[in-house]
Formats: C-alpha cells, sequence, structure tokens
C-alpha cells in the first residue's frame, strides 16, 4: 500500500467519522428528516462526498445508531470501571450520555429500521439488545443494594436521557445548559429508592417488545 493510498483512506475514514458525529447533532436538533445538504454543509464536505459514503437517508440514520450504541457501550464499561457501587456507575452514566448529548437509541424507536434488507438491521438489533442486557445487569445491582427505584428498567434511563439530552428551541446554550443541570438532579433524585417504592409504586414497565410492536403497528 503506498503513501498517498494510506493518506486517501485515512481522509475517507475522517470524513465519515464527521458525518456521523455531525448528522447526531442535527438530528438532535432537528429530527431525523433535516437536510442531508445542511449535514454536509456543518461537516465541511460537499454533498456527493456524503452520498458516497452514505447512499441513502436510511443507511445514514443506522450508522448514527450503531455509532450512538457503541458509545453508550463504552461509557458504560468506563462508568463500572470507575465505581464499584452499581449506583455510582449508573450515575455516572447517565451524567456523561446527558453530557455527549446522545439521544442512544432514538433511530431504534423509529419505525422503518427493520425493513433494511442488507443486514444492518440485524446488527442494530443485537447491539441494542446486548446493550439492554448489560444495563438490566447494572439496574438489578443497584435495585439490590437499595439504592435504584423498584420497577425501573434500563428503557426507563434511556428515555430519560433522550428527554435530557434534546435542547430546548431559541433559548441560548448557557440555559439550555442550566436547566438541563437542574431537570438531570430531579431525574435522578426520582430514579433513587425511597419509601414511594411502597406508597407509590411505578406501573407496569414498558418492554422492547411492546415498543417494537408499536412501531410496526404505527408504521
Amino acid at each position: 500500500m503506498t503513501e498517498h493510498t494510506t493518506r486517501l483512506r485515512a481522509d475517507a475514514r475522517r470524513n465519515r467519522e464527521q458525518i456521523i458525529t455531525t448528522a447526531r447533532e442535527v438530528f438532535l436538533e432537528q429530527g431525523i428528516h433535516a437536510p442531508l445538504e445542511e449535514i454536509a454543509r456543518r461537516a465541511g464536505i460537499g454533498i456527493a462526498t456524503l452520498y458516497r459514503r452514505f447512499p441513502d437517508r436510511h443507511t445514514l440514520v443506522q450508522q448514527v445508531a450503531l455509532a450512538n450504541l457503541a458509545l453508550v457501550g463504552e461509557e458504560l464499561t468506563r462508568a463500572t470501571t470507575a465505581h464499584p457501587d452499581a449506583w455510582g456507575a449508573l450515575t455516572q452514566l447517565i451524567r456523561r450520555l446527558v453530557e455527549l448529548r446522545l439521544s442512544i437509541i432514538m433511530p431504534m424507536l423509529l419505525p422503518g429500521l427493520e425493513e433494511d434488507a442488507r443486514g444492518e438491521d440485524e446488527t442494530l438489533r443485537a447491539q441494542r439488545d446486548r446493550l439492554y442486557d448489560q444495563m438490566e445487569h447494572l439496574t438489578r445491582a443497584a435495585q439490590q443494594a437499595g439504592q435504584l427505584r423498584q420497577g425501573v428498567n434500563p428503557i426507563d434511563i434511556w428515555l430519560g436521557v433522550i428527554k435530557l439530552s434534546r435542547p430546548l428551541p431559541v433559548i441560548g446554550s448557557d440555559l439550555n445548559d442550566l436547566i438541563t443541570e437542574r431537570q438531570l438532579h430531579l431525574f435522578l433524585g426520582g430514579l433513587q429508592a425511597t419509601t414511594l417504592d411502597t406508597t407509590d409504586p411505578l406501573r407496569r414497565p414498558l418492554t422492547l417488545d411492546e415498543i417494537d410492536h408499536h412501531l410496526r403497528t404505527t408504521d
């Protein structure tokens, strides 16, 4: 392999990573139907370059979803390594994901991704389910230690982070940060085990199968 070829491949990899990072930000702000031209512009590339890496919107959304799930897995490993107690790990993980403004499984909560015939849907679903199992192990450990409210499952946490990650429109970033920090504090307080576990029990939790069923029937 020549130095020129190596450089071209490195440039292509950087372009791809930049597109995914930018797409995550734009999708977070505007939804997955945001103009692809806006993503290309922010990424500092031409629209033709974007289409060379991602032939259609569906493919780009899938790759953003895969990248999001991979980042969640990395942060989960860091949190459990840094904290011997499950609640400490869970708190670090939630704070970090909100800080990264990851909407986590946001693309997996949208209908249509399972219709890909190229096999990416199976990779996405398998990665999601594997991450769910890891999160479930952590939440159960925190509940057994009497730190996390009974009835909370990974879906509750994921959806909470999705809500906290979305900036409010119009207002500035400083105010958004202040609001997010306060709401995050309230969210974590609501997750902690208290006497509410018995006096005000949570309703039946959502499951991945139930979410998938609703998405299929409403598409």
